[in-house]
């Protein structure tokens, strides 16, 4: 399910993504989760997961920038 979470700068959208996905990767089987960033915010999207969730947790969740996205649909439809 795609869940659009809007507001202004300090609003506190980042803490209650990072709650969520923590929430959700600690389910007994927590099924895909995607972090959908854009493009220069996917390394430190990476970082701020592994530094909220710790190793175990953050492998469970992907941190996908769009044009990773978008090539990764296309070749799953080429397949």
């Amino acid at each position: 399910m795609l869940r659009l979470l809007l507001g202004r700068s300090g609003f506190g959208k980042t803490y209650t993504v990072l709650n969520r996905l923590e929430e959700l990767a600690r389910l007994e089987e927590p099924g895909p989760l995607i972090l959908l960033v854009p493009e220069q915010f996917s390394f430190a999207s990476e970082r701020a997961l592994l530094e909220r969730l710790g190793p175990r947790l953050a492998g469970a969740v992907q941190a996908v920038s769009y044009t990773h996205l978008r090539a990764h649909e296309t070749d799953s439809y080429l397949v």
